[in-house]
Formats: structure tokens, C-alpha cells, sequence
């Protein structure tokens, strides 16, 4: 009986960590996708442009709609939680952005411990940018396990 239980105990503390690998993947999420307009006449970044139907890109490239000046150059920011100071090893994030058919940015990522808030932050630079929308796609990877978020920024231009 005590043979038994023992050999129970040690089935169940070899199976632990795999079920808590297996949990705390699910509690790493992305949060939330941020572009940013670089301004190359001050070298500031706008708010997020994201999400935000009111700031209106036509024609940022000359510094028009909402812009603050002209921009050819966006900052994607991809924050993800996680339990505080969380890790998982082999945790990965991977970024695009196209525009009409172009790839802008295809960059893979290991993500690292999150902050002691639960937050992991990561950039991309997009050169170019400000006349065709551009779709941006992040996915997080581990082992099998897949999520993704879209977004788009709609940048348009005409005469």
C-alpha cells in the first residue's frame, strides 16, 4: 500500500510541470497591436494610429489628415501578458505587415520574461509607409499552439 502510494506520487509530481506548461501557455496572450507615425521633421512619434477611426491618414506622407507633419516611417509596437515575471521557453512571436502584396516586415521573435506588470513589449520598423493600407499580423507561437491578432492601418493618398 505505501509502495503504491508513493509510486502515485511520483507519477503525479513527473506530470505536474507538463500541465502547468501546458496552463501557463494559455495565460500569454497578445494584448494589443500600436502603430506609431514617425515624424521626420521633429523625429517624434504620433499616438497610436491603430484602432483609432477619428486620426485620419490620407496623405501623411506630405503631412496631411491628422498627421503632425510628414511620415514615411512607422514603429509597430506588439505588447503581450502574461503572469508577472512569466516565462515560457520556447515562447515565440512572430510580426508581418503588407502592403498591397509587399512585405514590409516578417520578423520572428523569442520572447522573453514578462515585466513584473505581466507585459512583454516588441517593434518593428516599416519603412515606406503612409499611402497603402497595410495588414499586420502577429502570432504566437509555442510548440503547437497558435493565436494570432490582425489589424490594419488604413493609409490612403491622392492628389
Amino acid at each position: 500500500m505505501r509502495r503504491e502510494l508513493l509510486l502515485g506520487l511520483l507519477v503525479a509530481w513527473l506530470a505536474a510541470p507538463a500541465t502547468d506548461a501546458r496552463a501557463q501557455q494559455k495565460k500569454f496572450e497578445i494584448a494589443a497591436i500600436e502603430a506609431k507615425l514617425f515624424y521626420s521633421n521633429t523625429g517624434r512619434f504620433s499616438s497610436n494610429i491603430v484602432g483609432k477611426p477619428k486620426f485620419v491618414l490620407h496623405n501623411v506622407v506630405a503631412g496631411e489628415g491628422s498627421a503632425e507633419g510628414p511620415s514615411e516611417s512607422t514603429l509597430l509596437i506588439v505588447r503581450l501578458q502574461g503572469p508577472p515575471r512569466g516565462f515560457l521557453k520556447e515562447l515565440r512571436l512572430r510580426v508581418t505587415a503588407r502592403a498591397e502584396g509587399d512585405t514590409l516586415a516578417d520578423h520572428e521573435f523569442e520572447v522573453g520574461a514578462m515585466n513584473s506588470a505581466g507585459n512583454y513589449y516588441t517593434a518593428c520598423w516599416l519603412e515606406d509607409t503612409g499611402c497603402q493600407p497595410i495588414d499586420v499580423v502577429a502570432e504566437l507561437r509555442s510548440g503547437k499552439e497558435r493565436k494570432q491578432v490582425q489589424a490594419t492601418i488604413p493609409f490612403d493618398c491622392a492628389e
